[in-house]
């Protein structure tokens, strides 16, 4: 835990996440999981497809007769889909793929899978991130006694190789799982504690799940935390909410003709001259090492080497998180505090063995004491440096997760302002505002309250676009349906009071009319200030039946200025209106 290998290492954004998909086929007809498995695997792609993923992702079946379409000779394992980032075609051919083209196996051989699997990563030639393996299976049935021992052997050469193997039991009832599979289950996890899977049926339940085992990994980066001197834990920060925006449709540049993907390169060249008279300048390769950066400052220009830059543009050092604390747990507000989005802090044993242990006893020491963990994070190389408060929970968004910390960036005072509540007037009757108008709107506030994610709401008209370019060139016959989120549900507001919500809003629609104040609101309001007007010409004006050569606006004075009660509304009167009002009331 203490070697220099450990400590130096440097967190990398390079790889791209790797994950193998694979499908029993064997003793099909007897559970009948295929047709189910193969809906959701479909799903799966299509979605990685519509967000344009750059994760490489392998479809196989195993449990068939000896066959010779696996890229490395396991005969038990059809590989549907090689390791690389699906494509259309990918996706027409795991759609058009049928089970019965496939002769089941007389027994069950898991070595081999996991041998194939081994060797798929082996061969990969993109950088991989991380590397799961998905086994969607029946688990009654046991490989056979001589292949028992070969497929734990397997395992743990996965386990050891950081492959992460993730099961999925999929029946449509409860029953009896093998006790073989406890052990394989054990390697899986590492030597802790697992609960066995639950079957599921569902293959929308069963998507959601892949595609959660398939990401559970996806760390925006992997840090030291420094929690003292010379005694570091390797951790991982994750996001577990997309921002808006990163589904979106990427735009690619396509040639004209043949519609391939246009891509761009940069070189840089540097030209030299030959000693003698007659040559010529020529151009070869600029070595990073010998680009130099300048800036004009006070007429000269003072150059950099590419080493130089980077400190003065990262003057904060490498990735990392670092405690400066502890502060009472009070202190935390994620909901005043919102700054940016969060992140979710895990351990992570790939950086430095045996930081679940000392992460655990941090998590129960801050849950124990009521407290919070005050840090300094810069999740990337030229990131800002973030102050953070380390809050200990369990289960965030209702996934399988133990241990965590939710990691809220704190703002500055000037970022945050008090709202100005005065809290000894809020239980005395206000003139304007009603108890049971508050009720009101209590209690339309709760029911327009939701659960909120970060991917229910979508626009429709753009939705209904791409699901009909989708069905064109995935050669479906209709569009897929979707739910139109944006859409009002007036179901939620059955029980809301008519009358007190007509008396505090009015009537909606075409046929709502203009409502007078009521006359508690008209006692509370302040009176709108008037011009003085002449009382002497307005008495002689009304003697001589001549108020008509008031003005408009003369005329709305006149009747504000004799404060009279139950005046209607003065907006969109005419004229002839206005005088007849001045001789009713004046």
């Amino acid at each position: 835990m203490d070697s220099d290998e450990e400590n130096d290492f440097q967190p990398s954004w390079r790889g791209v996440p790797g994950t193998i998909i694979l499908i029993n086929a064997f003793e099909n007809s007897k559970h009948n999981i295929f047709a189910t498995v193969h809906v959701a695997t479909c799903r799966l792609i299509r979605q990685h497809l519509r967000s344009s993923s750059s994760q490489n992702i392998s479809v196989c079946i195993f449990g068939t007769e000896e066959t010779t379409a696996s890229a490395f000779d396991s005969k038990p394992v059809v590989e549907i889909i090689p390791l690389t980032s699906p494509s259309l075609d990918d996706y027409n051919k795991l759609k058009n793929s049928d089970i019965t083209s496939f002769k089941e196996a007389k027994e069950l051989k898991l070595s081999d899978v996991l041998w194939h699997c081994s060797k798929t990563f082996a061969n990969c030639k993109k950088q991989l991130s991380s590397r799961t393996v998905i086994m969607l299976t029946y688990l009654d049935t046991p490989p056979i006694g001589v292949d028992q021992k070969p497929t734990l052997n397997r395992a743990i050469d996965l386990v050891d190789a950081s492959i992460n193997i993730r099961v999925i039991n999929v029946s449509q009832h409860e029953y009896k799982i093998d006790t073989y599979y406890e052990k394989l289950f054990t390697i899986a996890n590492r030597g802790l504690d697992f609960v066995m899977p639950k079957p599921i049926w569902d293959s929308e339940e069963i998507e959601k799940l892949m595609y959660q085992e398939s990401h559970r990994n996806l760390a925006v980066a992997k840090l030291n935390f420094e929690i003292g001197e010379d005694f570091n834990i390797g951790v991982g920060l994750y996001t577990l909410l997309k921002r808006p925006g990163q589904n979106g449709k990427t735009k690619v540049n396509l040639d004209r003709d043949t519609n391939t993907v246009l891509t761009s390169m940069t070189k840089t060249m540097k030209v030299t001259l030959e000693d003698g008279e007659d040559s010529q300048p020529k151009q070869i390769p600029l070595l990073k090492s010998e680009l130099l950066h300048y800036q004009d400052i006070g007429g000269e220009r003072i150059e950099f080497t590419d080493s130089e830059k980077k400190l003065i543009t990262n003057p904060f050092g490498p990735p990392m998180l670092k405690l400066l604390g502890f502060k009472p747990a009070t202190i935390v507000c994620k909901e005043k505090w919102y700054l940016k989005m969060g992140y979710f802090l895990f351990p992570n044993e790939s950086i430095i063995e045996g930081s679940t242990v000392a992460f655990k006893a941090l998590h129960r020491a801050c849950k124990d004491m009521d407290m919070v963990a005050i840090c300094v994070l810069s999740p990337r190389v030229n990131a800002k440096p973030l102050i953070v408060a380390l809050s200990p929970c369990s289960r965030p968004l209702n996934l399988d997760v133990e241990v965590g910390f939710d990691v809220v960036i704190i703002p500055f005072v000037e970022s945050v302002r008090e709202l100005n509540i005065n809290e000894d007037d809020e239980n005395e009757a206000s003139p304007s505002v009603e108890k049971a108008h508050k009720r009101l709107m209590s209690d339309i506030l709760n029911k327009i309250t939701i659960d909120y994610k970060a991917d229910m709401f979508i626009n429709p008209k753009l939705e209904l676009e791409y699901r009909a370019i989708e069905a064109i060139a995935l050669e479906d016959d209709g569009n897929e349906p979707f739910i139109d989120t944006t859409k009002a549900n007036p179901d939620k507001f059955q029980d809301i009071d008519e009358d007190l919500f007509e008396e505090l809003f009015g009537l909606f629609g075409a046929l709502s009319i203009k409502r007078t104040a009521s006359s508690s609101a008209q006692s509370g309001t302040k009176k709108q200030k008037v011009d003085d007007i002449d009382e002497s010409l307005l008495s002689a004006r009304l003697q001589s039946e001549k108020v008509n050569e008031y003005t408009v606006p003369q005329l709305k004075q006149i009747l504000k200025y004799k404060d009279i009660k139950n005046l209607p509304a003065l907006t969109g009167l005419k004229k002839s209106e206005l005088v007849d009002l001045v001789y009713k009331h004046c």
